[in-house]
């Protein structure tokens, strides 16, 4: 098994990039606008996401295992039409420039699959900043 770490520091409180990744928020930023994204959130123990794009004919999903507000979101990860489910954990710590972001993915079957996950997490959070600026 294979898992990968990324950490951004974003400028923006933790109570405003946590509403930007349990709302339907998540649907505007974490994908590009031309894939024209939407979501259901259901955020609670045991409760489910996913975000999906007719567009690109792709979606992911999964289940959520632990929610500490404001400070750790940790959900099930399940691409359409894949078998291996991985593990999402986000964390966020205030810092003196905003927040810290932290991913751990894991459990990945190889370290492709991993890096392949790591550069499209890194995508996602590169459109972050300049959404929550926007706001």
């Amino acid at each position: 098994m294979s898992d990968m770490t990324l950490n951004r520091i974003v400028a923006a409180s933790p109570e405003r990039v946590w509403r930007a990744w349990t709302t339907d928020e998540l649907a505007v930023w974490l994908w590009p606008p031309s894939w024209a994204a939407t979501c259901e959130i259901d955020l609670r123990v045991g409760g489910r996401f996913r975000i999906s794009s007719a567009t690109m004919d792709t979606g992911v999903g999964g289940e959520y295992v632990a929610i500490e507000p404001m400070t750790r979101i940790q959900h099930t990860w399940l691409w359409d039409g894949d078998e291996t489910e991985t593990l999402v954990t986000i964390r966020l710590e205030a810092v003196e420039d905003g927040t810290l972001l932290t991913i751990v993915h894991e459990n990945f079957a190889d370290d492709a699959t991993s890096d392949d996950h790591l550069q499209g997490w890194g995508d996602c959070l590169d459109r972050l900043p300049g959404y929550l600026k926007a706001q």
